[in-house]
């Protein structure tokens, strides 16, 4: 009874994890999720019937696992809508096998989904790592324009990627976008991010919660090519070149003004806040929560 009580101060939160022959890197992912000890965690590998180490290392940690299944599927859509199908979380979000948490990212994820109810949908600062789990890479703060999201612009040719480790959203927000994940082979978290996109905003969180690992073996390692063209994308990084250096513009100046919805980090006030942003999405058109001039929770 304690520990129900414990757990019931925390939002459950859903996680997959998709697999095929990760065995390399599975165990730093599941390592990941469970070591941070988050006391309402609802954890489910997917693995597609691996043939590498991957079941040895998934027995090791089944007393950790809500559950895992392995055998044959039609692909990663397949496997996370067949995981999804199994939770019950408040919170859901998956992890690639290969990718990893950042540590306190559940901890923090939770807190803000629970102090914040205008938050149906957030994403970590873009970051990744190599195979030996240092950090290479760490983007900007980001901006996220919903409009510009339903319209398909965050395609990376453009406006850069809406990174898939690391966002984390609501169960309503699923249940309104249709319950599944789009069967595309490259493309299928951009078209998540579409649907979503008709319902919330995207709220970006200035701190890394999860990191994508370079792995030369990934599904997408040689694939940028197949993943534009699924979206019938052409010339991207001409279009990249030509759009980044007024978007980094528009970025800070967005940043700077708090124009757009964001969780931060207040130094003055010692705790994270929440902005809702000055400025209303002005390129949507319907029926939408009006957004008033700066306002934030938790007394920031």
């Amino acid at each position: 009874m304690k520990n129900t009580r414990q757990n019931s101060k925390y939002p459950k939160i859903s996680i997959i994890t998709p697999s095929y022959n990760q065995g390399k890197f599975i165990e730093r992912t599941i390592r990941s999720v469970i070591s941070q000890n988050y006391p309402n965690l609802e954890y489910v590998v997917i693995d597609g019937g691996s043939t590498d180490e991957t079941i040895d290392i998934l027995k090791k940690y089944s007393h950790r696992l809500t559950c895992w299944v392995s055998k044959p599927d039609r692909g990663q859509a397949d496997a996370l809508n067949k995981g999804f199908s199994q939770t019950t979380g408040d919170i859901m979000t998956w992890i690639n096998s290969d990718d990893v948490l950042t540590p306190g990212s559940l901890h923090l994820v939770g807190d803000i989904f629970r102090s914040f109810s205008e938050v149906d949908w957030m994403s970590g600062i873009p970051n990744t790592i190599d195979e030996a789990d240092n950090i290479v890479y760490v983007g900007p703060r980001q901006i996220y324009i919903r409009s510009f999201i339903r319209r398909g612009l965050y395609h990376g040719g453009a406006l850069g990627f809406i990174m898939q480790e690391g966002t984390f959203w609501r169960r309503r927000l699923w249940k309104q976008s249709g319950r599944l994940i789009p069967t595309k082979a490259y493309s299928l978290d951009f078209e998540l991010w579409r649907r979503f996109a008709t319902h919330a905003y995207l709220t970006p969180v200035d701190t890394l919660l999860a990191s994508y690992r370079l792995n030369p073996d990934r599904k997408n390692a040689d694939n940028h090519t197949r993943y534009y063209q699924e979206l019938s994308i052409h010339h991207p990084t001409i279009t990249r070149l030509l759009m980044q250096p007024p978007w980094w513009v528009a970025r800070w100046v967005c940043t700077k003004l708090q124009l757009f919805p964001r969780v931060y980090y207040s130094k003055q006030h010692d705790r994270w806040c929440y902005t809702r942003g000055r400025m209303r999405d002005p390129f949507l058109r319907g029926n939408y929560p009006k957004v008033n001039l700066l306002e934030t929770s938790g007394n920031c």
